[in-house]
């Protein structure tokens, strides 16, 4: 009996409606799921990396699905292109439900509840807060915000209405425009990134094989019918299963993740953590670039140590630089500035074509393959930059201040999108947060009171640097460079995703707040002692009554990382025997690399021992078990995660990151 008709795919690279539904449908997902996760239910968190489990998990389903649908109902099956679009509207808002939205109304929401006569933030921080990026506390709507409503009281949609839609239209005016401009440079770069520098994008193996044009017989992706494959998935998923019939059956113990070890006295601890996406993905990226982090992390834990044994090391901490080493994180981030700037300058012949491009789109270099036009980008990128300085320097920053801190970030977005495409580091935050260098060179008298109190508002959208919107958005123009999407299908779908989960995570989060309260969230963010907000605050209020000069040992750091970049750079290009890459020097000092150290040591030593023994058709015959350990983290966590949902709401099991 012959299969009903399907709706028809649509010619190649357009944009399906049925696409367009499945990845909003994944965008809720996302957007609901990712709050809900950690705060409600408290199990693992799905959205902290750049393939998170919120969108890997979903996207096989889905994949299963279709493979299904192919053997019987051909005409209903998605095309590689549809399955691409999908998972390209789940990647561009993995970042907004939790590491966006959660911090923007997590900190803008503190001043007036939280000011008290201990913190003195009514003399440092009110009377230099600018009044349209706060909500406000008439009518008790951010106590009420904080620790949720009184029974029975009804929910006061006037009062909440005034308090809420002004300052949340402005700090989404920001943000998209922050979102356009990564966008913008973005295009700008993907040639050179992609068709000169020939970036690996190791994050986007996985659906590139998996998206490939199935066997006719079987309609199965040929990567689906290796058993190496399947051996590899076996291995994490197995761990899983194991671990979650522990959640059930106490005395089944669980298999421990993490290890740490203690090499002296006054040195970091070296830490050991099975960390099977790492491996996985790492596999796919340079050996010299793997070789490189995990050696400059050992050479940077040695530094450590030694600069808190002789007390030669930087003892101020900066805030939200999470866990990192306060010595070597001056000299990563000043390796890591050093490193876009070279980026952009190897880059300069290329940025030449584009700008001449944009003055005149009759000169005949060719952007048709670009998601947007070279004029669309660069006059969009200047737009957006002006507005965003306008929108700092209204705030209360300085022009120079809001020059520096916006420089600051923009390096942050490029330095990180780099690297993830280069090396395929799963998950990264910067070294140093661009607040804290625009301190370090003007000194908080420069800036005075009322740029102190607008940076502090900065860290709403730059403090905690994970999960970002730019190299989301490097990866689906990947997909558009690989499987031929349609650029305006494309943008089109971005766009609508991002919108989406705006306001779908927003709503949800302030339902969730009023209802439960938000301190009583399992999350850091909103808690009432050392808060997002309270740590933001008291940055700028200790910052406001002792005001200092120029920081000139957290510069010194930075101008010797960022010299010894320069110098491994140029020895990397211009010796061909030099076993380095300096792009390894750049993030060492971030605890995210500390806890992914030892399984990048893994991928490393297991490709080199591949390549040495069977060379390239070696290497690329292993390659499925290294995808299938990424398929059986995902599967397996994302089944605990369903467990947690199912059977432990509010008491959940989290399952490492991402």
């Amino acid at each position: 009996m012959s299969s009903p008709p399907g709706p028809p795919p649509g010619p190649p690279g357009s944009l399906s409606g049925r696409a367009l539904l499945l990845g909003a449908a994944l965008v809720l997902v996302i957007s609901l799921g990712a709050p809900g996760a950690t705060w409600v239910l408290g199990s693992s968190e799905i959205t902290w990396s750049f393939f998170p489990i919120g969108v890997g998990f979903p996207f096989l389903c889905l994949l299963f699905l279709n493979i299904a649908l192919r053997s019987r109902r051909p005409a209903w099956a998605l095309s590689p292109a549809e399955l691409a679009t999908v998972l390209a509207m789940g990647l561009v808002v993995a970042g907004i439900p939790f590491f966006m939205m959660g911090y923007v109304l997590a900190i803008p929401t503190t001043p007036y509840y939280f000011a008290s006569p201990e913190n003195q933030w009514d003399r440092y921080i009110l009377p230099h807060l600018p009044r349209w990026p706060i909500p406000s506390n008439e009518g008790l709507a951010m106590t009420w915000f904080f620790e949720g409503l009184p029974f029975g009281e009804p929910v006061p949609w006037s009062t909440l209405f005034d308090a809420w839609v002004m300052p949340l239209f402005w700090w989404f005016s920001f943000i998209w425009s922050l979102y356009f401009a990564c966008f913008a440079l973005v295009v700008i770069l993907r040639r050179q990134w992609i068709e000169r520098e020939r970036l690996a994008y190791p994050l986007m193996e996985i659906p590139q094989a998996l998206l490939a044009d199935p066997d006719p017989p079987t309609q199965v992706p040929a990567i689906l019918r290796r058993r190496l494959l399947w051996l590899g998935t076996a291995l994490p998923l197995s761990i899983a299963l194991w671990n979650i019939a522990g959640f059930f059956y106490p005395f089944l113990s669980q298999i421990s993740w993490d290890y740490a070890v203690q090499v002296g006295r006054s040195f970091p601890p070296l830490n050991i953590r099975l960390y099977f996406p790492v491996v996985g993905f790492m596999y796919f990226a340079n050996l010299n670039i793997s070789f490189s982090i995990w050696f400059f992390y050992l050479v940077a834990l040695f530094e450590e140590g030694v600069c808190n044994r002789l007390g030669l090391g930087i003892s101020e901490g900066d805030a939200f630089v999470v866990g990192g080493f306060p010595t070597t994180s001056w000299q990563c981030w000043g390796a890591f500035v050093a490193m876009v700037l070279w980026g952009l300058w190897m880059a300069h012949d290329h940025l030449g074509e584009v700008w001449r491009k944009a003055r005149d789109p009759g000169c005949p270099v060719d952007d048709s393959r670009e998601l947007l036009s070279y004029r669309a980008a660069v006059v969009g990128l200047i737009l957006a930059v002006a507005y965003l300085l306008t929108w700092l320097c209204k705030a209360g920053l300085p022009l120079p201040a809001a020059a520096l801190f916006l420089a600051g970030v923009l390096i942050a977005y490029l330095g990180i999108t780099r690297l993830v495409v280069q090396a395929g580091v799963y998950y990264l935050t910067t070294p140093m947060v661009s607040q804290a260098m625009t301190l370090a060179v003007l000194g908080s008298k420069a800036i005075g009171a009322p740029g102190l109190v607008a940076l502090s508002l900065t860290f709403s959208f730059f403090g905690d640097v994970q999960s970002i919107f730019m190299p989301a958005a490097a990866h689906a123009s990947r997909l558009h460079d690989t499987l031929g999407l349609g650029r305006r299908g494309l943008c089109l779908a971005i766009a609508l995703a991002l919108g989406l989960s705006f306001a779908v995570s927003t709503l949800y989060i302030l339902y969730m707040a009023y209802d439960q309260g938000a301190s009583n969230f399992r999350s850091w963010f909103f808690r009432v002692s050392g808060g997002a907000g309270v740590l933001a605050f008291d940055y700028a209020a200790a910052r406001i009554a002792n005001p200092t000069g120029v920081q000139y040992q957290k510069l010194a750091y930075f101008g010797a990382g960022a010299l010894a970049m320069s110098v491994l750079t140029f020895l990397h290009y211009r010796l061909p025997w030099w076993p380095l890459h300096p792009i390894g020097l750049t993030i060492v000092s971030a605890w995210m690399i500390r806890n992914q150290a030892a399984a990048i040591f893994v991928a490393w030593a297991a490709k080199s021992i591949l390549m040495r023994l069977g060379g390239i058709d070696l290497y690329r015959r292993a390659a499925p078990f290294f995808i299938g350990l990424i398929l059986g983290h995902f599967l397996g966590v994302g089944l605990s995660f369903i467990v947690d949902a199912l059977c432990f709401p509010g008491n959940g099991h989290p399952i490492l990151h991402g």
